[in-house]
């Protein structure tokens, strides 16, 4: 074991060895005492240090200091967090957990929250390098179970990249005996259409000499399918796409992640919902009929789709944002006047200091709410998306 430890030494997740010492490390940087100051009263700052510095294990860290907060989050930002589906999965074993991709911080951490609270072990979480902008950050997310995504690589080198983080995935999943999230493609879904990557299916098989279907059988697949009520940077989602539409291109300041991540934290979510799917066994078998293996990666991507699509929470704005998109009446019967009226009022004030064209702009924030109802219900009918 430790000799794979050190032979993944550049991206893998902290371990209790090490935890006490980047803890401490943690303390010593700068930025990450202002976020202690913005999140105590400043009469529990030396308190709370002294707390952080004793903590000898990544558990601790996690039941200590993580859940605690998440928790409050849940109380103050949400009107609620549910789930289903956790039944059918055992304890004392590792899963391969995908799902779609809505928040850059929340998604996994609500994930590990539900977890933790029904007497299952935290999952490995994957993050893209690009976010980890202050080195606080990625001590702090490497303390939380993350493990790198390496991102902006020369191709030569993103291949070897890959091949590290498929053999990471594995590892982890099979020796480790620790579950796995990642998310289902590279970046968050900004127009509300989930849809998984076969580049993604691709480079986890990438280590692997068994048959596709004996691969991923070992890795015991469950979809997991997300959803906000209220999508928690909605308007920031919004911005991006229009000015994609308008200029052909959208160049991101790596600043604007922050803001994102602020955002997820501290913005209203309305009720979240965490859909796992049953592990993939019986559905693999689909893919021994096909011999192309391009096509295969293409129809496992559909069937973790087709369980994220069906299992997907839908809310009455989703409903609503379907019928303004459209000027239909299709789901009337799904939301009330009042919920009606709530979703609307919730959509101008969202999109009202966002300049252009309002027409199109109003159209790309609805279909963020709408694609869900679409993938759903219409199958066939291709999800609407301006970029």
């Amino acid at each position: 074991m430790k000799q794979n430890e050190d032979k993944y030494q550049s991206i893998r997740c902290y371990n209790d060895q090490e935890a006490n010492t980047k803890i401490n490390e943690l303390l010593n940087e700068e930025q990450f005492t202002k976020v202690l100051s913005f999140l105590y009263p400043k009469e529990r700052i030396t308190e709370v240090r002294e707390f952080l510095k004793n903590l000898k294990t990544i558990r601790g860290f996690q039941k200590g200091v993580i859940h605690p907060y998440l928790s409050k989050m849940v109380k103050n930002t949400t009107a609620g967090l549910s789930f289903s589906g956790l039944k059918h999965l055992d304890p004392k074993k590792s899963y391969l957990f995908i799902s779609n991709h809505r928040d850059i911080v929340l998604d996994s951490a609500f994930l590990n929250l539900l977890l933790i609270e029904n007497k299952f072990n935290t999952t490995e979480i994957a993050i893209g390098s690009n976010l980890l902008i202050f080195p606080w950050i990625e001590i702090l997310v490497r303390l939380n179970k993350s493990f790198l995504v390496k991102r902006n690589l020369p191709v030569r080198e993103m291949l070897k990249a890959s091949r590290e983080l498929s053999s990471y995935v594995n590892y982890t999943l099979q020796e480790k005996g620790s579950s796995v999230w990642i998310a289902q493609k590279e970046g968050r879904t900004k127009n509300g259409n989930d849809k998984t990557q076969p580049a993604l299916l691709k480079m986890l098989n990438m280590n692997s000499d068994d048959s596709i279907v004996r691969s991923f059988k070992k890795m015991r697949i469950v979809p997991v399918s997300i959803s906000y009520e209220i999508e928690p940077c909605d308007k920031l989602k919004t911005q991006e796409l229009y000015k994609t539409f308008k200029e052909g291109a959208y160049v991101k300041d790596p600043k604007e992640d922050l803001s994102s991540m602020s955002g997820g934290l501290n913005n209203f979510k309305g009720r979240i919902h965490y859909s796992f799917g049953k592990p993939l066994k019986r559905k693999l078998l689909k893919l021994k009929r096909i011999h192309n293996r391009n096509e295969q990666f293409s129809k496992l991507g559909f069937i973790i789709d087709s369980q994220i699509h069906k299992s997907y929470k839908l809310f009455p704005g989703n409903y609503a944002a379907y019928d303004l998109l459209f000027n239909s009446d299709n789901f009337k019967d799904k939301y009330t006047d009042i919920e009606f009226e709530e979703f609307s009022n919730h959509m101008n004030k969202q999109i009202e200091n966002i300049e252009g064209d309002k027409k199109i702009i109003k159209m790309i924030f609805l279909e963020i709410y709408a694609n869900p109802v679409i993938n759903r219900y219409y199958l066939r009918q291709k999800p609407i998306s301006f970029v």
